[in-house]
């Protein structure tokens, strides 16, 4: 048998974050992931901004997790000697006068002064229909998921602690103080598998929801834009004349399966203020792990004290992983309280005696 600190289920964005932070603090870790080249993580476009730009407001707890997602940016960049940042302008597409007057109001508030730029950014660009301009967004960037997360992988991989498998549950046995699985025993095991959460016979009471979503790779040749733009899609640029376009939100499909149905929708969202020639190059889809209540899934199960789960981050993931992977490591190493919000003891009554 050998032994492990800890069994990670999962290597999507979860599962690379709260690795990396387990062995940042010297615990051994065993990976269990089998490998898929389409994941919701890895189609991911990696963005994130502080805001929700459809109302104005704030991210939920955003004022803690700025700093949390920089530090682990520049300490990964540093270990592994790669770029997985871009800091990026982010800018919000106005469509009316009404939406520029409640720009202008959200931009005094305390809670909202620091990620929003109180002046309007006029459209110089031809090739956009934006006449009322944009607001812009502070704090805004992106990471690249799918190098991240490769990256992290190889780093596994030389370790010799990556099991490329998918997880068999009649392999696992525990006890209050251990795990076994196959010929490896450790003191916890955590779930961090994305939607697969809802098949996982352990956790599958956790009101986690698979919510199918699709983009595109376009081409747009001569829109030469640098900033990320929200509109009724997304555009993000990629450089060569490539953006990611999206994304949509399907609550009914639980599959990966790209439909002519949602590119078309995502077209003519698009056309609706690009005017240029369109060409799509790729068109991806995966399922994220949400939740009803908008909140992570994070903390040990109600009856068996060795197995635990870290999951449901939902669409602003990237931003939330980082501050919650340390609260979560500090949880299971110092005994510390989870956020009550996050904490998974709020769906207790779900659990069937």
């Amino acid at each position: 048998m050998k032994q492990f600190d800890y069994i990670v289920v999962g290597q999507g964005l979860a599962g690379t974050i709260l690795t990396y932070r387990l062995q940042s603090e010297g615990k051994s870790v065993l990976v269990i992931d089998k490998h898929r080249e389409v994941t919701s993580s890895k189609v991911a476009p990696g963005a994130y901004n502080p805001m929700v730009l459809k109302r104005f407001t704030p991210c939920w707890n955003v004022d803690e997790q700025l700093e949390p997602l920089y530090s682990f940016i520049s300490d990964f960049e540093q270990k592994f000697q790669v770029t997985i940042h871009e800091p990026i302008k982010l800018h919000r597409l106005f469509k009316s006068v009404l939406e520029q007057n409640l720009w202008m109001e959200k931009s005094e508030k305390k809670s909202l002064s620091a990620f929003m730029n109180p002046n309007f950014i006029p459209n110089t660009n031809k090739f956009i229909e934006a006449d009322y301009g944009f607001g812009e967004v502070k704090h805004s960037g992106r990471v690249k998921l799918a190098k991240m997360i490769s990256t992290f992988k190889a780093h596994l991989v030389k370790q010799d602690c990556l099991l490329d498998q998918d997880f068999d549950f009649s392999d696992l046995s525990y006890s209050d103080d251990s795990v076994t699985y196959k010929s490896f025993t450790a003191g916890k095991i955590i779930f961090c598998e994305g939607h697969r959460l809802s098949l996982n016979p352990l956790f599958n009471y956790l009101p986690l929801m698979r919510t199918k979503g699709e983009l595109l790779t376009v081409r747009m040749k001569g829109l030469d834009l640098k900033e990320h733009l929200k509109s009724s899609v997304s555009i993000l640029p990629l450089g060569n004349d490539l953006y990611k376009v999206g994304a949509t939100f399907n609550w009914d499909e639980k599959d990966e399966i790209c439909t002519e149905k949602a590119k078309v929708d995502l077209l003519a969202r698009l056309s609706t203020f690009v005017n240029i020639p369109v060409e799509v190059v790729e068109h991806q889809a995966g399922l994220r792990p949400t939740v009803k209540d908008r909140r992570a899934l994070i903390g040990q199960h109600p009856k068996f004290k060795s197995l635990f789960v870290f999951n449901g981050l939902g669409a602003r993931g990237l931003l939330i992983s980082p501050l919650l992977s340390k609260e979560f490591v500090q949880y299971l190493e110092e005994g510390t309280s989870l956020n009550s919000e996050v904490n998974i003891n709020r769906y207790q009554d779900n659990y069937p005696c």
